[in-house]
């Protein structure tokens, strides 16, 4: 399948799928991914676009690590949920139905964001995981979702790629910002 369109600020959100404390402690490349997840974070902040952030069963598995969660701030809006896709969800799906375009990161990649990725296709939105941001705890299984997700028409691409469309222009007001921003890592 191809995918030919351009993510665009007015409809696109960023999903952060349950980063939380008991899984990804054991996940492949916890670090990498942090720094990446931070970053997608601070790019969504500075051209002041919507983040919603979903934790699974936060009662068993942790709330949302709290380097993330520090940098989140207080107006986040978190939703806790116990099915694998967000859109099974009613509360959560009632939210992101708002947007037309997603940006999704987090863990599992052959869970949660895997079935939360074909949920919103299935629903005719369109979709982008990003892989530098995304991990599991086996290698193997990230890598047959992401090729997955390839296969049923979602796109795969990085922090990096998708700050710079969203701002499409050396011209926008954001672009000194978020250029600093990808130089310091």
């Amino acid at each position: 399948m191809s995918v030919n369109y351009h993510f665009e600020r007015s409809k696109t959100c960023l999903l952060i799928i349950d980063v939380q404390g008991k899984l990804f402690s054991q996940v492949e490349r916890p670090c990498e991914v942090m720094h990446a997840i931070q970053k997608v974070v601070r790019g969504f902040q500075i051209m002041d676009l919507p983040i919603i952030i979903t934790e699974q069963y936060p009662e068993g598995l942790g709330s949302t690590v709290i380097g993330l969660k520090n940098l989140l701030g207080s107006k986040a809006n978190y939703f806790s949920k116990t099915t694998f896709s967000c859109v099974a969800n009613s509360e959560i799906a009632e939210k992101l139905m708002q947007f037309h375009q997603f940006i999704i990161v987090g863990i599992e990649a052959h869970v949660c964001v895997l079935q939360t990725a074909k949920d919103l296709l299935k629903a005719g939105k369109q979709v982008a995981v990003l892989n530098d941001a995304t991990t599991s705890r086996s290698i193997y299984d990230f890598s047959t979702a992401i090729a997955e997700i390839r296969d049923v028409g979602g796109r795969i691409s990085s922090v990096e790629t998708v700050l710079f469309e969203l701002i499409h222009d050396s011209h926008c007001k954001e672009f000194k910002q978020l250029s600093e921003l990808i130089k310091s890592s």
